[in-house]
C-alpha cells in the first residue's frame, strides 16, 4: 500500500510521530502546518515539503 508520495508505513510513522508530538508540546492547531513541515523537515533532511504531506499528516 502506498501513502501519498511512498511507502504507506513510513508516511504512518510521520503522522504518528506528529500526533505525539503536537501532544506533547501541546500545540495549537492553528500551528499544526507547520510544525508538521519542521517535524518532516526534520526527520527527512528534505528541505521541501510537499503541501499535499502536510495536509495528509494533519488531518483528523
Amino acid at each position: 500500500m502506498e501513502g501519498p508520495h511512498g511507502p504507506a508505513l513510513t508516511f504512518h510513522a510521520l503522522r504518528r510521530a506528529f500526533k505525539t508530538s503536537i501532544a506533547e508540546h501541546l500545540i495549537p492547531e492553528a500551528q499544526w502546518a507547520d510544525h508538521a513541515k519542521a517535524l518532516v523537515r526534520k526527520l527527512t533532511d528534505k528541505a521541501h515539503v510537499d503541501s499535499g504531506l502536510v495536509d495528509w499528516i494533519i488531518r483528523k
